[in-house]
């Protein structure tokens, strides 16, 4: 079992958001839990468990992978990919917002604005493949064929 004050705390060392930060603990909890289901939307993630409970009223995730390792590791493991898929729902608005934007958008100076976001862009797409990565990863390393089973 996993607590979301463990996943939501591996997060916030991930981004830097202080407007968000700065609501009531009710709202943030009510966006936190909304990221972390909308995690579980990818099928790259879910196919990862062979069960998985979110309980939001007792704040805590159960769940079992499908190619399990050790406790320690597989926390962890999971841990991180829904730290990162966290930031990962966190960004998406945003660069979606700006890309709604870039079409109303007319002067130079307005379009100043979109050259900042065009790194938005890029980061969510690298975040994007990081966490594709991490999945393949322990894919490779833990299957039938390379453990010999």
């Amino acid at each position: 079992m996993i607590s979301y004050e463990t996943v939501f705390s591996r997060a916030r060392n991930k981004y830097y958001d202080p407007k968000e930060w700065s609501l009531n603990s009710d709202d943030l909890l009510e966006i936190n839990v909304e990221r972390l289901h909308s995690a579980f939307g990818d099928i790259r993630i879910s196919k990862l468990f062979s069960s998985i409970t979110l309980d939001d009223e007792m704040q805590q995730i159960d769940f079992s992978l499908r190619y399990p390792t050790n406790d320690f590791s597989d926390n962890e493991f999971v841990i991180e990919l829904l730290a990162l898929s966290f930031v990962i729902e966190w960004l998406k608005p945003q660069v979606i917002s700006v890309k709604n934007t870039a079409q109303m958008i007319g002067g130079k100076e307005e379009k100043k604005v979109l050259d900042n976001h065009k790194d938005m862009i890029e980061r969510l797409d690298n975040l994007e493949n990081k966490r594709y990565k991490v999945i393949r990863d322990r894919g490779y390393m833990y299957n039938s064929y390379i453990g010999g089973e």
